[in-house]
């Protein structure tokens, strides 16, 4: 019971050490912070001010997705997308949906990979966490996956 309140503690803390970092001006506009297991993340960028804000506070989290269709120059930004990150060891550590194009991550420094699908396509990536922020974009041609940006 104890640790779970110490875990709850601290958790808060990030999260308010975080929103500390950012203008107010921005966390108005901030999607709500979310856990699940050892991961911390915010999910959305729907509408100006809220990818605005999103932008900012990817600088608080070392991991950045972005999920984007592209149709010759012109780019689409996709919503609800499936996201699953494991661990080294295999282990699931998140596994939901991106509710926006940004999906913005806090979790332990190690390697990991990060998958999503889009209609009939999969995508899989590696990421290392470590000291620097991580961005990692999904990019969708008009027929298969395109590589990274």
């Amino acid at each position: 019971m104890a640790k779970k309140m110490i875990m709850a503690a601290v958790s808060g803390l990030v999260a308010t050490a975080a929103n500390a970092a950012i203008p107010p001006a921005y966390r108005d506009a901030l999607p709500s912070v979310q856990r699940e297991g050892v991961v911390t993340y915010l999910t959305g960028g729907i509408g100006h001010d809220e990818v605005l804000a999103i932008r900012r506070a990817a600088r608080e989290f070392p991991l950045e997705l972005v999920f984007v269709q592209r149709s010759g120059r012109k780019e689409s930004y996709l919503a609800d997308m499936p996201v699953r990150i494991v661990d080294a060891a295999g282990k699931v550590v998140f596994e939901g949906q991106s509710e926006g194009p940004y999906f913005l991550a806090r979790l332990p420094k190690g390697r990991y990979t990060v998958s999503t699908r889009w209609d009939a396509l999969s995508f899989s990536r590696p990421v290392i966490v470590g000291k620097e922020r991580k961005r990692v974009v999904f990019a969708w041609g008009r027929n298969e996956p395109l590589p990274p940006a």
